[in-house]
């Protein structure tokens, strides 16, 4: 997977020098949640960023491929002062290969649609900041793909604001093989906001 990932990113850069593509860098925040884990809001904040790379596709847009890391999962705070004394973290650290079109709506306004295979680099859940170990229960897949849309302004020379929002098309962890209820037996999906500011060369 890895030796993948960098052919794709060697071509990438690569094709960037040709007169026709445009590279460039990014980076932004996460906002996150896990659904099937009975917790809700974006409530983990992480850490995104990357390379891209685009070439115009038409006169409606360009076509854009990224590679990227992206921080993941599910966080609840404890909150002692109304008598929760539980807390749960979910960490899912990725990289990530968006591949998308951008439509541009205006000179200076673009909105994108494309889907993100990503591949687990690690995991890690804490309860009571005390690291969980499952016994019996599925593991969390190594590969995670996505649907996605965004919206992308250009707000000075070279420099664009984007947002996204992405789903989990496949479960990142299936229900137990075992016949037992828990509290992810639909499966657990990941839902991602980023926010993010993009330098085109």
């Amino acid at each position: 997977m890895r030796s993948i990932l960098f052919i794709i990113f060697f071509f990438s850069i690569a094709f960037s020098q040709a007169q026709s593509f445009n590279a460039g860098l990014q980076f932004g925040m996460t906002g996150t949640q896990v659904t099937g884990d009975q917790l809700s809001g974006f409530n983990k904040a992480g850490l995104f960023g990357g390379a891209f790379v685009n070439h115009s596709a038409g006169r409606l847009g360009d076509f854009q491929l990224e590679l990227n890391f992206i921080q993941k999962g599910s966080r609840k705070n404890a909150h002692p002062d109304k008598g929760d004394n539980k807390s749960y973290l979910m960490r899912l650290n990725y990289v990530a290969l968006p591949v998308f079109y951008k439509f541009k709506i205006k000179k200076t306004l673009s909105i994108e649609l494309g889907v993100e295979f990503a591949y687990l680099i690690n995991s890690k859940e804490f309860e009571d900041k005390v690291l969980m170990t499952f016994q019996g229960l599925a593991d969390f897949k190594k590969y995670d793909l996505s649907g996605f849309a965004g919206l992308g302004v250009n707000f000075k020379s070279n420099f664009r604001f984007v947002f996204r929002y992405s789903y989990s098309i496949l479960p990142i962890r299936p229900k137990p093989n075992s016949g037992a209820i828990t509290y992810y037996d639909a499966g657990q999906f990941n839902e991602v906001l980023i926010a993010s500011i993009q330098y085109q060369f």
